[in-house]
């Protein structure tokens, strides 16, 4: 190898591992300082260790003990609160039962977790009410029970009383609700998600109220005649019901006092409450899906009928963000928006069969607020280039929109750059209103209101950037 080829010639050596082990290792070792032997991990304090532990899968928690003598004692410590899940991922369904038993022996507690699927165990239903008895799970705070296939799984009386003071997510999953002598106090509930649970408007009603820090509900495939809802912490809902022999089993659903309200989310319009009023919740800015399936729906002093107005005599500044299931029905929309002159993102999403009365023209002497000051995004969703009424509706917005940033427009089916940029063309984009508005052509799937798990995410701003199936970020044609 000649002087040149050697020069050129980039030398690595074998890094050595990171280790673990249970004696303190020095931060620098090696007799010139650059060979560096660093156990990292293990000098973390024990408490942050079983933080990591806690939040580790069940299996892989439990796994920890085989690192080290320090890791062994760690898992089984009070610093690694029990994170159980019993699912098919800790073990089949013919040992689960033995081995959640056995884990709930061998940890002292306390439990930030148990997820539980009884259905598992249905011949084992004595163990299984005699785990919520296990002093693994004291200072529980999160409790989870699905239990789908088996209608309906009846929660022990004795876990709500027990946990109830320390609980502060609770999800039930085709349960049946206990009966209760005295309603319970939940003094640091945050999240409460309801799918098709049996419990009486009067329980929940009072759970809710009585639940001091509530800040998320989701109500899912419920069956109520009224449900009435006062909570003065409470700052999302969400909710939709189940049909039965094609009848709406949750007619009516009332926000008679939530003066935190920020987001009122009725995920399926089709399937329910029929009805909709909301009494007070001055700080409400979030709003859908919303469709002519809510045969009425009360805002204050504001009233719709099947997405017709019947009264307009107020408006509502707070609020920002509007998902709409009404097609290009301008006179609809443009109905929603004069209520909402604060609007800053607006979603509208077309259906076969929906009406498409877009002849609505703007006049600037009886201008739409939002679209003078505040509107900046508008999503489109199963946008039909090839017809008319869909194109007149999208350049309505491009045309008058005076502040807009962003057009985002899904088109339906897999199509060609060619036809992208054709069909691009039809849109105004030369007039608009707005010259730093972007738009953008998406090919999309056939996008419902959809994926409603999320929903009680308070961190996300938008919940409906992630409520719509079918987006495909990847795939686009943009309109500069």
């Amino acid at each position: 190898m000649d002087a040149a080829a050697a020069a050129e010639m980039h030398v690595f050596k074998k890094p050595k591992p990171l280790r673990l082990y249970d004696q303190q290792a020095p931060l620098v070792g090696g007799d010139g300082g650059d060979d560096l032997d660093l156990d990292l991990i293990n000098h973390l304090p024990d408490a942050i260790l079983g933080t990591i532990v806690s939040l580790l899968p069940t299996k892989d928690g439990a796994r920890t003990q085989a690192i080290s003598r320090r890791w062994l004692a760690l898992w089984r410590s009070h610093m690694a609160p029990l994170n159980l899940v019993a699912n098919y991922q800790l073990s089949d369904d013919k040992s689960r039962v033995a081995v959640v038993s056995k884990i709930l022996t061998d940890h002292p507690g306390p439990a930030r977790r148990f997820s539980l699927n009884p259905t598992c165990s249905q011949s084992f239903q004595a163990e299984v009410d005699g785990w919520f008895r296990s002093a693994s799970l004291a200072g529980l705070q999160e409790l989870q029970v699905t239990n789908l296939p088996m209608k309906h799984y009846p929660l022990p009386q004795h876990a709500l009383v027990r946990f109830s003071p320390t609980l502060r997510l609770l999800r039930l999953f085709g349960c049946q609700f206990p009966s209760l002598v005295a309603p319970l106090s939940f003094p640091f509930l945050e999240q409460l998600i309801l799918y098709d649970v049996g419990i009486s408007e009067d329980a929940l009603e009072t759970m809710i109220s009585g639940s001091t820090v509530l800040k998320s509900v989701s109500l899912h495939g419920m069956r109520f005649s009224r449900l009435c809802i006062s909570s003065p912490t409470l700052m999302s809902i969400s909710f939709y019901a189940l049909r039965s022999k094609g009848a709406i089993t949750f007619k009516e659903l009332v926000i008679r006092d939530a003066p935190c309200l920020e987001r009122l989310l009725p995920i399926f319009p089709e399937e329910g409450p029929a009805t909709i009023r909301v009494i007070r919740a001055p700080k409400l800015e979030t709003l859908g899906f919303l469709s002519k399936e809510i045969s009425t729906l009360r805002l204050g002093t504001i009233v719709f009928q099947k997405m017709i107005p019947v009264r307009l005599t107020s408006k509502m500044p707070t609020m920002k963000i509007l998902a709409l299931d009404v097609g290009e029905n301008l006179d609809t929309v443009v109905d929603f928006l004069k209520c909402f002159p604060c609007l800053q993102k607006l979603y509208v999403i077309s259906h076969q069969g929906n009406d498409m009365n877009n002849v609505r023209k703007y006049d600037p002497a009886n201008p739409i607020e939002c679209f003078e000051l505040h509107l900046k995004k508008v999503v489109l969703k199963n946008y039909d280039a090839d017809k008319k009424a869909c194109i007149d509706f999208a350049n309505f917005f491009i045309l008058n929109a005076k502040v807009l940033k962003e057009m985002e427009i899904g088109i339906l089916r897999e199509q060609t750059d060619q036809w992208m940029w054709y069909h691009g063309t039809k849109l105004q984009v030369e007039n608009r209103a707005s010259r730093d508005a972007l738009v953008k052509l998406r090919r999309d799937r056939y996008a419902i209101p959809a994926n409603h798990g999320h929903t009680h995410d308070l961190s996300l701003t938008d919940p409906f950037e992630k409520s719509l199936c079918g987006h495909n970020k990847s795939a686009r044609y943009q309109i500069l």
